[in-house]
Order: C-alpha cells, then sequence, then structure tokens
C-alpha cells in the first residue's frame, strides 16, 4: 500500500495515476517522489534556523510552494549564490528541479517537498545574512552581554515574508549591505570569470633582486605579466630577457603592498611563497573571507571602533565616517587576539601593569632567574596576594608561587600613557606601548593577545570627543598628575575585533593578508562540511 505524503487536496482520478506511477516508475517522468522514502532528510539544526521552517510553512501556506514560477524563482535564486562563494548544491538545487518537473507534470507539491523547498529558502536566506559557518568549532565571535540579545530568528522571517512579493528581493535584501562585502562579492566574480587554472611556478632558489639575469627571473616576468602587474610592451616591460630590471622592481613592490609584505622590491621567501599561489586556492581565500564578511555585516555599526587583526590596523568611524585609523600590533600565534565585540566603557591613564601569571612564566622569569636586576629596571614590584610589597630575596624563583610582580606608571611600563577598556573574558585591551619601533614591520604580530596602538593618546582622545568633548580635560589633568586612575567615557563606544584575510576596493582591486592564525582552511572545511 502506497502513502501519499501530502495535505494537497488531490482529484481521484490523479490519485489513481500516481499510484500507477509507483507501480510503473519508468512510465513518464522520472521523478515521481511518491512516497515518503523519496522525501529529503533535512539536516537537523540547533541554529538560527530552528522550528523557522514549519514557522515560516503555517505562515504562508500549504500552497506557497504549489507554483512552477515560484519554484523556478527559488532556483535560479539560489544559482546566484554562487556569485556569493556558497555551493547551490547545498541548497538542495538538483532535487527541487525534480520537484518542480513534479509539479509541472501532475500539478502539486508533495508536503515534503515543500518542507524542503521552504528549508532551502530560509537556509540560503540565513546564510547569506549571517554566514553559513554557524558552528561552535568556527571562529565565532564573543559578544559582551551588554550587547543586547541578537534578534536573528525574528530578522530571518522578515527577510522571508518579502518572498511572498518577490523572491529576487528577498535574496538582495538578505546580502550584506556594507561596501567591503559588494566589492569583494563583485571581485569573486571578475576573478572567476578571468582568472587561468594556473600561474607560472617560480623554482625555490636565493633573493632575486635588480640587477640579477637568470632563467628564474624570466619565469618571474612571466608570472607577473599573468596578473597585470608587469606589462608586456615596452623594452624594459618586456619577458623576452631574463634580467631583473627596475620595471621588475616596481612590479614586485606594488605586488608586495597588495599582498602586506615588506616592500623591499626584492624576491625573498615570503614574497616567493605569495607569488606561487595558485589561482584556485586565491579563489578559496576569497570565498572564505565572503563569508567571514557575511558574518561581520551586522556587527560593522556606524559608530565603531575596528580591529582588523590580520592587517594589524584599527579604524574609527563615527556616523560612517572614518575619523581615525592607525597602526597595530596584535597577538602571535601561539597567543592570538580574541575575535569579540564588546563597548568601550573607560580607559586607564598612567596605567600600573600587574603581569598576567602566563606572561610571567613565559616571558619574564628566564630574564630575572638570568639577571638579578632585570626587575630593579623596569620598576617591576613583587606583592603577595594580600598586596604586601616583598622583596626579592622572599621569594624562590626556581618555584615562585603566591605573587603578583606589577610595574609601575612610567615611561618604561609595558602599556605606555593609556589603556583603553571594554568587557570581555580574554583580559585583553588596548594600550600603548614604549616598543614603538615594531609599528614600523609589516608582520605586526608581537603581542600576547592585548592590542597595542600606536599613538594610542590621540585614539583615546579621539573616542572621547565622540563621547563627550568636555570629557577629555579630566584625562588631561590625571594624565598630569602622573597617578593612576580610570576615567569613564560618558558614553560607550562600540569595538570590533575581526579577523579577514581578502578584501577588495571599489575598483575590483584585490588585495591578501597573511593567514597566521591559519583560519582560511578551518572556516573553508566548516562551510562546506554536510
Amino acid at each position: 500500500m502506497y502513502v501519499f505524503y501530502t495535505k494537497h487536496n488531490v482529484h481521484p482520478l490523479l490519485i489513481a495515476l500516481l499510484a500507477l506511477a509507483c507501480l510503473f516508475p519508468a512510465v513518464g517522468s522520472a521523478s515521481f517522489r511518491m512516497e515518503p522514502e523519496d522525501c529529503v532528510a533535512l539536516p537537523q539544526d540547533s541554529g538560527v534556523l530552528g522550528e523557522s521552517v514549519s514557522g515560516f510553512g503555517k505562515a504562508m501556506g500549504d500552497d506557497f510552494w504549489n507554483s512552477e514560477p515560484r519554484l523556478s524563482a527559488l532556483i535560479e535564486q539560489l544559482q546566484t549564490l554562487e556569485g556569493d562563494g556558497l555551493a547551490p548544491a547545498d541548497y538542495f538545487v538538483p532535487v527541487l528541479k525534480d520537484i518542480r518537473e513534479f509539479q509541472g507534470t501532475w500539478g502539486a507539491v508533495l508536503a515534503c517537498d515543500a518542507e524542503l523547498a521552504s528549508y532551502a529558502y530560509l537556509s540560503a536566506l540565513a546564510d547569506l545574512r549571517f554566514g553559513r559557518v554557524q558552528t561552535e568549532t568556527s571562529d565565532e565571535i564573543w559578544y559582551a552581554p551588554m550587547l543586547g540579545e541578537r534578534r536573528r530568528l525574528s530578522e530571518l522571517m522578515e527577510l522571508a515574508a518579502l518572498g511572498l512579493e518577490s523572491l529576487p528581493q528577498a535574496f538582495e535584501q538578505a546580502r550584506p549591505d556594507l561596501d567591503r562585502y559588494t566589492n569583494l562579492r563583485q571581485a569573486y566574480l571578475t576573478a572567476r570569470e578571468n582568472l587561468p587554472e594556473s600561474w607560472p611556478m617560480i623554482p625555490d632558489g636565493a633573493t632575486l633582486e635588480q640587477g640579477q639575469k637568470s632563467p628564474r627571473v624570466g619565469i618571474l616576468k612571466q608570472r607577473l605579466l599573468a596578473e597585470q602587474y608587469l606589462e608586456s610592451t615596452g623594452t624594459s616591460g618586456t619577458i623576452e630577457n631574463n634580467r631583473f630590471d627596475e620595471s621588475v622592481t616596481r612590479a614586485i613592490e606594488t605586488f608586495q603592498r597588495r599582498h602586506y609584505l615588506d616592500v623591499d622590491g626584492k624576491v625573498g621567501a615570503q614574497t616567493l611563497a605569495q607569488l606561487n599561489v595558485q589561482p584556485e586556492e586565491r579563489l578559496e581565500q576569497i570565498r572564505s573571507n565572503l563569508d567571514r564578511l557575511r558574518r561581520l555585516a551586522a556587527d560593522m555599526d556606524d559608530t565603531l571602533l575596528l580591529v582588523d587583526i590580520a592587517a594589524a590596523r584599527l579604524e574609527f568611524y563615527n556616523k560612517g565616517e572614518l575619523a581615525w585609523s592607525g597602526r597595530a600590533q596584535v597577538g602571535r600565534p601561539l597567543r592570538q587576539t580574541p575575535k569579540l565585540k564588546s563597548v568601550i566603557t573607560h580607559i586607564t591613564v598612567n596605567p600600573s601593569w600587574t603581569i598576567p601569571t602566563s606572561i610571567f612564566v613565559k616571558d619574564q622569569l628566564p630574564h630575572i632567574l638570568s639577571n638579578p636586576d632585570y626587575l630593579k629596571q623596569r620598576n617591576i614590584g613583587i606583592y603577595n596576594y594580600q598586596g604586601e610589597e616583598l622583596s626579592a630575596s622572599d621569594v624562590n624563583w626556581n618555584n615562585p608561587r603566591g605573587i603578583l610582580l606589577r610595574q609601575a606608571p612610567g615611561p618604561n611600563n609595558a602599556l605606555g600613557e593609556v589603556v583603553i577598556r571594554f568587557s570581555n573574558p580574554f583580559a585583553v585591551y588596548l594600550h600603548d606601548t614604549p616598543s614603538t619601533w615594531l609599528f614600523n614591520t609589516n608582520d605586526r604580530f608581537y603581542s600576547s593577545g592585548c592590542v597595542r596602538v600606536e599613538d594610542a593618546m590621540t585614539l583615546a582622545q579621539t573616542l572621547f570627543e565622540v563621547s563627550s568633548p568636555k570629557a577629555w580635560r579630566k584625562v588631561e589633568q590625571v594624565r598630569s598628575r602622573g597617578a593612576s586612575e580610570n576615567v569613564h567615557l560618558p558614553r560607550g563606544i562600540p569595538v570590533l575585533m575581526a579577523y579577514w584575510t581578502a578584501e577588495a576596493d571599489a575598483n575590483g582591486v584585490l588585495s591578501y593578508r597573511p593567514d597566521p592564525y591559519r583560519d582560511d582552511h578551518a572556516t573553508l572545511a566548516e562551510m562546506t562540511a554536510e
């Protein structure tokens, strides 16, 4: 006996024909989709989708997907996701085509197929709006409770309701309204269309630089020409010879700037490694960053301090306009700067520095053991947990227990003149630093997780001027006294610490950052996970 898994009222003659089709599946369409076992098992989502599929079905009615034009519009929109770095097959496009064929033949859509269409529709909207990677193991951002509850389910249902009038409108509305995303998506579309299958691979060897002549230089020229860093016309830019001339130096400098490398015009190990990255890997890198930007889009407030971890830079936006930017030093790979969103509430002027245990054990203790004057030279005091100061002779440095090290305020304090603070469980903050020479390097992954800010006092002043200009006077008074004191902002300012490794400008010019935290491959793996 065949059970018809549908809620629709079907004409008795059609039921007879459907039953006949079950007995003779070779007759007519190959996609009869008659029995419950023909239904595709939907993933058991515990995240943003939750009960939205059934809720959508109830809100839109049983016949919402019983329409060939609507099914065709859904399939068409799902196929456009390829331009967003998403795979249409992940949204059951082949099955939906069978469902459309069945509906065109029999004028009905089975209940389970309608549920599948709803699932494909809602999951596509959710992935466009919030990012596809939404698992506990992904590089998710920590959110401060004071930011309030994130309205993901209600946002999704509002988007889905737009499909009642226009499915294309719902998909377009779901895409992030963010220049960074729009630019990168357009660059991805162009790259997919124009990139070759491969670029010339330059063999390993000694550093290449201007004045040299070798077969490796000839291959280098071919590689630069392939991505239009080097012109193929003119005598100095031609590739007919193997000489590393001034035109190659300029091309390498442009390449290095676009890949966040030290700009020296030479092809050393790091530049060579980036030159040998192949087009397919670049496309995958862009895909992973499109998903990162989908996740970040809702967090890009008009007024925001943005910490761009991979680029080791900061940008402060006031009402959508860039008001300040500067270089940073961020966490090295073994002590990563965390991804988070919080609210800057206050600063500490003339801070002291209580050295975290991990830094004390890993970084400070070896110096203390080798140099008896290390603590005194750096104005670091020793205290027990009751706050009583100890002398160095009171401590067994081979097995130090029950002590705290605290560096007094001053010009050599590791936190400099100011600390910018916000709630988080990682004990990280933004701060000034006396190690200013490190800002002149390109690979600025030096810290133990906190963010060192170039000209941090100017950033602090900018934050106060946005919050309340008059409040900055108190900061200046505290600063002149030399004592350590907290000064609160009259109005909190959001801070977002985020990580991405590819972006494009408004002209579609791509740039790539290093991936020191090795997050690109993890993001891609989770994007393609079943």
